[in-house]
């Protein structure tokens, strides 16, 4: 009888230990998460960054990830969702999920691009992995860092077309707007894509702006259609075309 009191003492404390374990995991940031999408379990999948994250004990720390998903998670008891992103972690060779509030900064590792502000952070996050839901207010701030790109990667067209073009706000606010312009410019990428025209209106008063192409562009004036004297292109097509018409005039 003492023998078996001493075993059945004994698998008491060790179930004890194992739940105080389970309990301290479930709190700690970032754990890893089943939420994630099957798909992109891997390294090579998903949108490369690298961010530095604030750890739960405050620590400060650097990660090479692949995003594979974000999205906002309503806990009970809070005002406002949280903006989570799930990613590969590279130092832990797992699918890890991030609180995009904790990172303190994010570089494209494609573009070499560099996020520091909160702001800008969530709304880079919520346009290249969550756009269904970017807000208004997400999509002009991307918007004005898109223009100042554009104006690095911008390629002056030695003879600009007299064009028409039907042209939006990214954002999807309000109708559809129409302008007769000088192409003056391009905007081309590191991997040698068109992603913005740069033009100037006809009729004058305004200054040379950006209008840009979907998917690879995202600033804050989005091109519907061009329509020259001889040709019209739409979409997708209109990258293809400044490509092949710099090739040509530039």
């Amino acid at each position: 009888m003492f023998l078996a009191g001493l075993a059945a003492i004994a698998m008491i404390g060790l179930a004890l230990v194992a739940w105080r374990t389970a309990k301290k995991r479930t709190f700690s940031e970032p754990t890893n998460s089943p939420r994630p999408a099957a798909a992109a379990s891997s390294p090579g999948q998903g949108i490369p960054l690298f961010i530095q994250y604030t750890e739960a004990n405050g620590e400060v720390n650097s990660r090479r990830i692949d995003v594979l998903k974000v999205e906002e998670v309503q806990h009970e008891g809070t005002l406002r969702p949280r903006l989570l992103l799930f990613g590969w972690c590279h130092q832990r060779r797992a699918r890890i999920e991030f609180a995009v509030a904790r990172i303190v900064s994010l570089t494209d590792r494609q573009t070499g691009e560099v996020y520091d502000k909160t702001g800008a952070i969530a709304g880079y996050l919520r346009l290249v992995a969550l756009e269904n839901t970017a807000t208004p207010e997400d999509r002009q701030a991307e918007g004005y860092r898109e223009v100042e790109r554009a104006k690095r990667d911008r390629k002056l067209i030695l003879a600009p077309v007299n064009a028409s073009i039907e042209w939006q706000f990214s954002h999807g606010k309000g109708a559809t707007q129409s302008a007769r312009v000088w192409i003056t410019a391009t905007a081309i990428g590191p991997a040698g894509l068109a992603y913005a025209l740069f033009v100037e209106s006809i009729g004058g008063g305004s200054a040379e702006r950006p209008y840009f192409i979907k998917p690879l562009g995202s600033g804050h004036r989005e091109v519907l259609t061009i329509e020259g004297e001889y040709e019209s292109h739409e979409g997708e097509a209109i990258a293809t075309w400044a490509e092949q018409w710099l090739s040509k005039t530039g």
